[in-house]
């Protein structure tokens, strides 16, 4: 009888392209004698999905966060209705003690996990939806902000967005050998659970840092800078949660175990896996292009910084006047991607700059471009610039997360945020070809040796049966 594992995303696996997707994806396709789970946090129930799932995916759990009136909308809803007695004499108290913990506290992380269990017990019992919308939970949220300076509207969003983070406590959980969370982050909170409530060991693998990239996305998002530091706590003390519960933390790069130690990860768990490629499929190929280019591939997000990179296409025409920007993606903000649009148009650069959508042959756009250029923002270890590595491509990226540790000695580095830079860096690969062969030879070099799918899944294997063997 094969082995299962829970596999838990958030926001990425199935519905959503991406490197986390591909690394679930490859994950579970290609460790066969494993039987997966998968729980999918999505923002609303009506999304596609993007992957068809392998034989070995025996069930599907979906968590919608939005674009439901009440959680019963989706799976079994086998609840009790609450009273305002019963709310008041058996939730308040372990809500007050879950905002005395996440508020006043830097090191909560066993405390809040235990309430966690303490709330998802009582949801066993009671109705989410009368227990969130009552007098009484209202009061007590009221009552305990009291003192600080916030509006009513400001509690009534905070107190409704918790409602939706919290949703992922209704997810009845499955019985598996092994939990494994995609991201430290509301999805890991069933795998938190499941191992104080059975004992089942939980893997923790963080792509990008979560708590960074949230506190970037909150910025964009909640107005209000009260609700935004309620949010940060909420978020941080989840964060703590699954670094104090899981069994084993691998982060996909050594940037991301900095983070890691700095809130509260016990060093004796981390264990560095990092993501790994195909190089019969990644593989250097000869394609003529009439003019040169320089290619970009990732989903359009301000966190993958296009519109850094457009300012610097508007540069490096004036040294280049033949070359070609090519934006492989998706628009996953649709906001981000008419402003990049917008901005080509400001720029007049409708003839140097193309967003050619969403590729299914990657390998040939590394292959075709002179360049490949990342301008992210924020990242954790990319598997398009390891693709692109894999190909013999020069590279020049922002020196964030994981990228440095890919890129080093075989590619070029510049901070993010600074079109100058990479506008310069590019035109420098471009004058060169001579030096564009040896940094494309020694990147796909450096993937040969570190970054195979095949070393990739040999960490994951071995992770997987000492953790069941500790179960």
């Amino acid at each position: 009888m094969n082995l299962s594992v829970l596999l838990a995303t958030e926001g990425t696996y199935p519905f959503h392209g991406g490197g986390v997707s591909t690394w679930c994806d490859t994950l579970i396709r290609n460790l066969s004698e494993y039987d997966f789970v998968l729980l999918s946090v999505m923002m609303h129930p009506y999304l596609k999905t993007q992957y068809q799932l392998p034989d070995n995916v025996k069930a599907h759990i979906k968590v919608p966060l939005w674009g439901i009136e009440s959680p019963s909308e989706f799976g079994e809803n086998l609840a009790d209705r609450a009273t305002e007695q019963v709310i008041k004499s058996d939730f308040v108290p372990l809500f007050s003690h879950f905002l005395q913990e996440i508020c006043s506290k830097e090191d909560c992380a066993k405390s809040v996990a235990k309430l966690i269990v303490a709330m998802y017990d009582y949801f066993r019992v009671y109705d989410y939806q009368d227990t969130f919308s009552s007098k009484a939970v209202w009061i007590a949220f009221q009552n305990f902000f009291r003192k600080q300076p916030v509006s009513l509207a400001e509690l009534v969003e905070a107190l409704r967005l918790l409602y939706r983070f919290f949703i992922v406590l209704l997810v009845e959980l499955p019985r598996t050998d092994i939990t494994h969370s995609a991201a430290a982050a509301f999805c890991g909170l069933p795998c938190v659970i499941a191992r104080i409530k059975c004992g089942t060991p939980y893997l923790l693998t963080e792509h990008g840092v979560y708590l960074r990239e949230q506190y970037l996305n909150l910025r964009k998002h909640i107005k209000s800078v009260w609700v935004r530091a309620f949010l940060c706590r909420l978020i941080k003390a989840v964060v703590q949660v699954n670094y104090y519960c899981a069994d084993q933390i691998s982060p996909v790069c050594r940037f991301n175990k900095r983070w890691e130690l700095w809130h509260g990860a016990d060093v004796a768990k981390l264990k560095v896996i990092y993501n790994g490629v195909d190089p019969e499929k990644f593989k250097p190929a000869s394609v003529e292009s009439d003019r040169p280019i320089v290619a970009n591939v990732g989903l359009i997000f301000p966190l993958k910084g296009q519109l850094d990179l457009i300012e610097a296409a508007s540069i490096v025409r004036k040294r280049h006047n033949d070359v070609k920007f090519r934006f492989y993606g998706y628009p996953s903000d649709l906001d981000y991607y008419r402003r990049c649009v917008r901005r080509v148009q400001e720029l007049s650069l409708e003839d140097v700059v193309k967003f050619a959508g969403k590729t299914t042959e990657p390998w040939k756009v590394y292959n075709e471009a002179a360049v490949v250029a990342f301008a992210s923002v924020s990242e954790g270890f990319p598997y398009v610039v390891i693709e692109a590595m894999s190909c013999g491509a020069a590279c020049v990226a922002t020196d964030v997360g994981g990228v440095s540790e890919a890129l080093k000695g075989c590619g070029m580095l510049v901070k993010p945020r600074r079109a100058d830079q990479m506008a310069e860096a590019i035109s420098y690969l471009l004058d060169r070809p001579d030096l564009r062969r040896k940094l494309g030879l020694a990147a796909r070099q450096r993937v040969l040796e570190l970054f195979t799918q095949q070393k990739f899944l040999q960490l994951y294997r071995q992770s997987y049966l000492s953790l069941a063997r500790r179960g």
